[in-house]
């Protein structure tokens, strides 16, 4: 997903914990080095060596590119999959030969660009990506497609187009639908792109999972948009299916159908599905809003669960403000307006936000937040957002015409 670009976090400043001791109590110290604190699992993606047996064998040659790669990308992989900003410095650790270089090797410049995104560091990332273009390397095609998913989350269709258009040939025929399917969805043909991408899903069922999961997140999303929410819910259920049967975790998703089941008023489902992920920040927030919304039925377990994880939330969410990490904006105004109840902090996380990412996602929310912290001028570029991209989305437009209710005093 497009929003999939602001997940990333930041590492080698240390992270708050919820579960780190009070004030009153002193910091637990182990009797001797034979004490056990924690058992540290050993992160493995499916079908790779170990995080640590790449480490090893980059460790081993720290300037043989194969080996810097494998670590690296794995190391990326795991930060989008866990959330856990530390495997994002690993896999900048291991491209440290390389990383000031401007001439880098075209496979090490594509995975820097997806570093700098991960991070929100746009200028830098495209430099990288049009070195890759401008240099006619096959890696150029890649780097176009990356180039269009930035332009897709800052709102410009037009120029992500150009890219897709560009690359369709060179990649593979789910990955260029999905593409062009997002730009039309941005450019108020929903439906058409619907039609297109599902049958472009139709035709690739061998496609890799990670290009299904991002063709089933943009065909749900485009379902939304035009109202059809069977249609929605059944490219979540594939996505999810394809999810698990790939062994591994994708947040994106998860987040997106967590958000879907929520407007439809399906909180336990959302427990259900999001209790064993707490270790992502995203998911724990649906999952906060689900027991938030249990508990006012009198579900004293969730009222108790939901307390506990507003409060591991609220640390982590000041841990990255301190450092000014911009990659949870948006899910820090959603758990201001719906968690914490506080508009003006969300308005202010959401127009902090809205410089980097701009979708219908963030145009819904940078409305609520406006109306709800009454300073309905604060959303005004969400109009002019609207009106230059032509979108049509149904649940914008019945966001766009509460605010402008309130911004007329009608």
């Amino acid at each position: 997903m497009v929003t999939g670009l602001g997940r990333w976090l930041p590492v080698l400043l240390g992270l708050v914990s919820a579960t780190l001791p009070s004030r009153a109590e002193p910091p637990y110290t182990p009797r001797n080095d034979a004490v056990v604190v924690e058992t540290v699992r050993q992160p493995r993606l499916p079908g790779m060596a170990s995080l640590g047996e790449l480490r090893a064998r980059w460790a081993a040659q720290p300037k043989l590119v194969p080996a810097a790669l494998a670590y690296a990308r794995a190391a990326a992989e795991l930060s989008r999959r866990d959330e856990d900003p530390r495997y994002l410095g690993y896999a900048q650790a291991a491209l440290a030969p390389w990383w000031d270089r401007p001439e880098a090797p075209p496979e090490v410049l594509l995975l820097r660009a997806s570093l700098h995104l991960a991070r929100m560091d746009y200028a830098p990332a495209e430099r990288d990506l049009q070195a890759l273009i401008a240099a006619g390397v096959p890696e150029g095609h890649a780097a176009r497609i990356t180039r269009a998913l930035l332009r897709l989350s800052q709102g410009d269709p037009a120029a992500a187009a150009a890219d897709c258009d560009a690359a369709a040939a060179h990649v593979g025929a789910l990955t260029a639908a999905s593409c062009m399917a997002a730009v039309r969805g941005l450019q108020g043909a929903a439906a058409d792109a619907l039609d297109a991408l599902e049958i472009a899903l139709q035709l690739s069922a061998d496609a890799p999972w990670s290009v299904e999961l991002w063709a089933r997140s943009v065909a749900a999303e485009l379902a939304l948009r035009i109202g059809q929410t069977a249609r929605a819910q059944r490219h979540f259920e594939a996505g999810l299916n394809r999810m698990r049967a790939a062994d591994t975790t994708d947040p994106g998703i998860l987040a997106a159908y967590a958000d879907f089941l929520l407007h439809q008023g399906d909180a336990e489902q959302v427990r259900d599905m999001l209790t064993p992920y707490p270790r992502q920040d995203s998911l724990l927030l649906r999952l906060t809003l689900a027991e938030l919304s249990i508990a006012r039925n009198g579900d004293a377990a969730a009222a108790a669960g939901a307390t506990q994880h507003t409060r591991h939330l609220t640390l982590r969410f000041a841990e990255m403000r301190q450092r000014g990490d911009r990659s949870h904006l948006r899910d820090q105004a959603l758990f201001e307006l719906d968690v914490r109840r506080d508009p003006s902090a969300a308005l202010a996380r959401m127009t902090e936000s809205w410089a980097y990412q701009r979708d219908p996602v963030d145009a819904r929310l940078l409305l609520r937040a406006a109306r709800a912290a009454r300073q309905p001028d604060a959303a005004i570029a969400v109009n002019a957002w609207i009106v230059g991209t032509g979108v049509r989305d149904q649940r914008l437009a019945a966001e766009q015409a509460a605010w402008r209710q309130q911004a007329t005093g009608r």
